[in-house]
Order: structure tokens, then C-alpha cells, then sequence
């Protein structure tokens, strides 16, 4: 059985994300999107760790570090996506589980494993929910809270002992779902610009969860002074600073090492 101490670490790292209390404006989530991406990514280098052998306490303990400060950076982007969202009903759960946080580093390896069980409830609750909504903003924000779950509950099922195999299939059908949902649809139109002859103008407009965002592809005289774009560098643009970003990354990630 790992040392309490290291339980302790463990779980202090696991609870931050789901803390419920705290407000932020949308502009604050946006700036935190890569801080909230960082989450996953450590997260998911951990199970790329544990995947390829037995790791040991030292190693266990300093990847629970980096994991703490990457959640602490993120905190304020993820908390205010999970205060949009606080009527939703798997919310009532997850701030039960924050009540109960100042006991579990107490707990025995038994209940940690029933805390990670626990985040990967609220994780699947929270895709539900998102299945359900018919705003694509508050889908946007169930995104967020959806990739923010799932990447604790891959952390907390490695630190508590527990397997992935039957985990990460949900994890993968979570984040596509996210992906085929928000991604950015963008159909261009001829500009309104002079229509000489030495004057290409093409406006793109890419719906958002956040509304319309346009970019612009403007030759004169050969010479681009705007552009051009490509799909998917319109795809990329329009989606930056949305769930659909961290989930496109999230699925890339697990498609490079074939999860």
C-alpha cells in the first residue's frame, strides 16, 4: 500500500478542479484555455507513464506535483465554466464531494479509489448533460467541466491503483463528442470590396458557440494583404479559446499513441 503522505498529495491534487464556488467572465475562461488543456495533457502523460511499467512512489509523487501546480494555474478558468453550468444536476453531486475533501487525505486506499469512481460519476453526468442542452454556450462550458473531469478521473484512477481499460473508451466518446458538436463550420462568400478586376475578396464565416467569426482572404494585384486561409487553418482559428480546442487536442493525443 502506498505511504498516506502520498495519498495525502494524491488527493490534493484531484480535488482542486471540481470546486465549485467562484465566478469569472468568459474573456478570463478564454485566456485560461491552454492553462485548462495543460490539465489533460499532464494527466494523460501520467497514463503513458503508468501504461509502460510499474512507477515508483518518487515518480508517482512528482508527477502528483506538476499535476498540482498545472490545476492551480487552471483553477479560475475551470471554476468559471463549472459556475456557468450550476444548475445542471450533477453539479449538486460534485460539491458534495468538495465537502468531504478535507477528510480524505485521512482516507484509506479503499476511499480513494471510491473518490476517483466518484469524479468519473460527475465526468459522465456532465456528458450527459451535454448531450441534453440545446445552447450551444452552455454545451461550450459542459466542454470545458467535461475534459476538466475526465482528465482528474484518469489521475485519480492511476493514484488510487485502479485499471483504465473500460475508463478511457468513455473518455475518447466524451471528447468526440465535443469535437463533432462545436466544431467550426465556415462557408465563404464573395466580398463587398471594388469589383475591378485586380481585387480578389473573400469573407469566411465560421459559426461558433459563441456566435459568428469572420476572417478575410484579400489579394490586390497579385499581392495578399489578408489571407489566404485554409480550412483548416479557419477550423483552428475559429475554434481557439472553445472546448472543441482542447478536445481536438485531447483525441489527437490519444490517436498518436493508439489509446
Amino acid at each position: 500500500m502506498r505511504a498516506r503522505f502520498l495519498r495525502g498529495i494524491a488527493v490534493a491534487a484531484l480535488a482542486v478542479v471540481v470546486a465549485l464556488p467562484g465566478t469569472a467572465t468568459p474573456a478570463q475562461a478564454v485566456v485560461g484555455v491552454d492553462k485548462i488543456k495543460k490539465v489533460g495533457e499532464i494527466a494523460f502523460s501520467l497514463f503513458l507513464d503508468s501504461r509502460s511499467g510499474e512507477l515508483t512512489e518518487q515518480q508517482l509523487f512528482e508527477a502528483l506535483q506538476e499535476f498540482v501546480g498545472a490545476v492551480n494555474e487552471a483553477e479560475d478558468a475551470i471554476l468559471s465554466h463549472l459556475d456557468a453550468v450550476a444548475a445542471a444536476p450533477w453539479v449538486g453531486a460534485a460539491e458534495h464531494a468538495i465537502l468531504e475533501v478535507p477528510s480524505l487525505p485521512l482516507l484509506n486506499e479503499d476511499a480513494l479509489q471510491d473518490y476517483a469512481l466518484e469524479v468519473a460519476l460527475h465526468a459522465r453526468q456532465a456528458k450527459s448533460v451535454f448531450d441534453a442542452v440545446q445552447s450551444p454556450v452552455e454545451a461550450d462550458h459542459l466542454g470545458f467541466a467535461i475534459y476538466s473531469l475526465y482528465s482528474v478521473g484518469l489521475e485519480a484512477r492511476i493514484a488510487a491503483g485502479l485499471g483504465t481499460a473500460t475508463y478511457l473508451p468513455n473518455y475518447r466518446a466524451a471528447m468526440q463528442a465535443i469535437v463533432d458538436r462545436l466544431k467550426p463550420r465556415c462557408v465563404p462568400r464573395e466580398g463587398d470590396m471594388d469589383w475591378h478586376p485586380s481585387i480578389y475578396h473573400v469573407v469566411h464565416e465560421c459559426s461558433t458557440p459563441h456566435g459568428t467569426r469572420t476572417y478575410v482572404d484579400y489579394q490586390v494585384n497579385g499581392d495578399w494583404q489578408q489571407g489566404p486561409w485554409s480550412d483548416a487553418a479557419l477550423e483552428a482559428a475559429a475554434g481557439a479559446g472553445t472546448s472543441w480546442e482542447v478536445a481536438r487536442d485531447a483525441l489527437q493525443r490519444m490517436n498518436d499513441e493508439g489509446v
